[in-house]
Formats: structure tokens, sequence, C-alpha cells
């Protein structure tokens, strides 16, 4: 009896780890089938323990930082989950009705939405035409990912990107308490646009080294000094580099 019921448990776990491997296998070639599309939310920005998360699901552009452009071009990061394309594959996406304010005209997109193959993140761009922009108010976009024959919809939350964008002289976020302190000083209009004379073009600080951020406030400093350029109301325009 205690044979028959020991070769009764062999065969049991036998047959068991047959179903268990099957399930695997049959999991993995489900997945390996199967696409899906995400935005990336956040990214780590800083260095050593200076570091934050900062969100790019969202901009916000402002024309005035970009002067004497016609267009202005800004990507989004799509991001894959499962295999990569052997081939390139067109995604779609879809206007977002009630979380957007736009005039004709202000905003175009892609012609087709497409990820490309071998890759793991691609760029979304849209393209903001800046003669089109009034110089009052504040307008959006938001684009949504929807489900195609090529891709379904990835992690929940990380499906929208919004593009903010005015035509209004306002302070932009790289000019930081670090800006101030070292480089430029308090923000006013009056300097962001001496700065944009006194170095030849430079509309941001953001992505430059310390080095190259040091030569362009010297620049203007030294132009602020040559010109007697002061603020608005006379008060002297004041950079600290030195």
């Amino acid at each position: 009896m205690k044979k028959y019921t020991f070769l009764f448990v062999l065969f049991t776990c036998y047959v068991c780890s047959l179903c268990i491997q099957s399930c695997s296998t049959e999991g993995t070639e489900v997945y390996g089938q199967e696409r899906f599309l995400y935005i990336e939310r956040q990214v780590k920005r800083g260095e050593g323990i200076n570091w934050e998360w900062v969100r790019v699901d969202t901009a916000v552009v402002s024309i005035a930082h970009h002067p004497n452009t016609e267009r202005i071009e800004y990507p989004f990061r799509i991001c894959l989950i499962g295999d990569t394309l052997s081939a390139d594959a067109e995604y779609k996406m879809t206007i977002v009705d009630t979380l957007t304010r736009v005039g004709d005209g202000m905003v175009t997109l892609p012609d087709k939405f497409v990820f490309k193959k071998g890759v793991v993140s691609d760029s979304l761009w849209l393209t903001i035409h800046t003669d089109k922009v009034p110089e009052d108010g504040e307008f959006y976009i938001t684009l949504r990912i929807v489900e195609n024959e090529n891709f379904g919809v990835g992690y929940k939350g990380y499906t929208d990107v919004k593009l903010w964008f005015n035509n209004m002289n306002t302070k932009p976020d790289w000019w930081d308490s670090r800006i101030v302190d070292v480089y430029l000083g308090e923000w006013s209009p009056e300097k962001f646009n001496t700065l944009v004379l006194a170095t030849n073009g430079i509309t941001s600080f953001e992505g430059l080294a310390a080095s190259e951020m040091r030569l362009y406030s010297l620049m203007l400093k030294n132009y602020i000094e040559e010109k007697g350029v002061t603020e608005a109301n006379g008060d002297p325009m004041v950079v600290p580099i030195y």
C-alpha cells in the first residue's frame, strides 16, 4: 500500500511540474507578442546630493524666451513595454478636448505618430507656431495614448502629455536660486532681454557647464557696464558674477 501511495505522489508531482513549465512558457510567449506604450513621467535631475525628481510629461514654454523664433519644437518621451520592434510602427494619440485650449494654427502635431524599430523609447515632438500666439493668455494642449493594432496602453496615469505655452515675458524655470546667487542675479524682463543681446542670442542656461554660465554672465555684466543699462525703474542692473 505504501508503495502505491509513493508512486501516486511521485506521478502527481511530475504532472504538476509539467503544468507549471507549460504555463510559464505560454506566459512568456504571449508577453513577447504584446507591446504597450507609456509616457515618461519624471526624471532625476541634479548632481550628488543636490538632485530632485522633475515632471517631464507636462511642459511650460514661454515664447518670449525664444526671440526671433518662428517655430518652437518640444519633445516628450514615449516608452515601450515589451520586445523592441523589427520595423517602425505607428501608434495612436488623441487630443483631450476638455484639457485643451488652443487657437487655430498655434500647435501642429506629427503627420504620423511613429515608434522606431530597435529602441525602447522615442520622442513625440509638438510644434508651437509663435506668430499664431497672442501676447495675452495661457494656452495648452493635452494628448493621450490610445490603443491601436500595434500597441496597447501602458501604465495607468502615464498616458498623457500636456504642453502649456504663452507669449508673456515670465521668469523661466532654469533661472533658479543658484543662478540668482552666483551668476545673473534677480530676474527681470529687461535683464533677460539684455542677456540675449549681450550673448548674441543665448536664451537659456539649462544644460550648460559652470564655465559656460560664468562666461555668459560676464558678457552680460560687461555689456551692462559698457552700455549703461538699467532696470525699467532706473535701478542698477546687478549681476553678481566676478
